[in-house]
């Protein structure tokens, strides 16, 4: 949200918050790998049966799909009404997520693509560990390590094919081809899945030493954030690795904060959680784009706040009338 905000914000202010501003996409990733991945290794413990794979798919898809496509089809139909743009193929494409799995993306709805990476994940991880278990390997903790380090080992080897034999090195390739494809991505989410795997199976390891892993992981986002464009091969070959794992050694401290002290602080991050997937839906194509220009507001902080209280408004609004029916709904017909 600050990231797609600073905009409005004096260049004094932008650069101080770019220092600070790492790959929120980054994060989310690791972060969502580790709370999924905890999810699948107690689902597929318990049973290991493609009902239980399509549960999984239902539950995940019931909360993704509702408000991903409500959106989506209020974006199509201002580009072809206002735009008077042929929505056909976006229409086809952004259904089946098939917008940037081994290709760049388009300029209309381009913050989707990280949506795509985890419905892919979604879909794959679970039938690979299923297809290893039943072909290869009967111990369970085996079997999710060796998911996983295919799946790290995948994305590294698309990542190097494509730094050498793409010819041109520059931020549109780096952006479209290496950061924001589903194939030179799933890996990020994959690092979250491996601390889940451990927090599983080695909760003393998982949580040794995390206080002093929380600063060294933060410590090592901000000098990746800050210094991987200078050295490329390390920017497009391995600051991808090493931040997901510098993410990953800060869950172990995070995941021990219970409650906070202050309870208004507390109430703020609970309803900040709770909306955080309808303002990311919506605060960049929908809010940035098409709805504070009608506002037509020449004051750049005035458009900050607005953005910031047009996308929280809505969010909220979406959470309680459509996110929220559809998880209760979830709930009651998935056990």
């Amino acid at each position: 949200m600050i990231s797609h905000s600073k905009i409005y914000l004096s260049q004094d202010i932008q650069n101080f918050l770019s220092f600070f501003l790492i790959d929120g996409v980054a994060v989310f990733f690791v972060l969502s790998g580790f709370l999924i991945g905890r999810i699948m290794i107690k689902v597929f413990t318990e049973e290991t049966s493609f009902k239980q794979i399509f549960n999984f798919w239902a539950r995940r898809w019931l909360r993704t799909l509702p408000n991903y496509y409500f959106i989506l089809l209020i974006l199509i139909g201002l580009e072809g009404l206002v735009n008077e743009k042929n929505i056909t193929p976006d229409l086809f494409t952004y259904s089946f997520f098939l917008q940037n799995l081994y290709y760049p993306i388009e300029n209309f709805f381009p913050e989707s693509w990280s949506l795509t990476v985890e419905e892919w994940f979604y879909l794959i991880c679970p039938l690979l560990f299923f297809f290893i278990h039943l072909f290869l390997v009967k111990n369970k903790k085996i079997t999710f390590l060796i998911s996983i380090i295919l799946i790290i080992l995948f994305a590294n080897i698309v990542r190097i094919y494509y730094y050498f034999n793409l010819e041109t090195k520059n931020y549109f390739i780096y952006d479209r081809y290496f950061l924001r494809q589903v194939i030179t991505r799933i890996d990020a989410i994959i690092y979250g899945v491996l601390s889940a795997w451990i927090y599983v199976y080695y909760p003393n390891i998982f949580n040794k030493y995390r206080n002093i892993n929380f600063i060294i992981g933060c410590i090592a986002v901000l000098l990746i954030h800050n210094f991987e464009s200078q050295y490329q091969p390390f920017q497009y070959l391995l600051s991808f690795t090493l931040a997901s794992i510098a993410i990953m050694i800060t869950l172990p401290f995070l995941n021990n904060i219970k409650n906070i002290k202050i309870k208004s602080l507390q109430n703020i991050i609970i309803h900040i959680s709770l909306i955080s997937y309808s303002m990311y839906l919506i605060n960049f194509s929908l809010v940035n784009f098409w709805i504070l220009p009608l506002f037509k507001i020449k004051t750049d902080i005035i458009n900050f706040f607005l953005f910031w209280a047009i996308t929280i408004v809505i969010s909220t609004i979406l959470y309680k009338r459509l996110e929220l029916p559809f998880l209760t709904f979830r709930d009651k017909i998935l056990k």
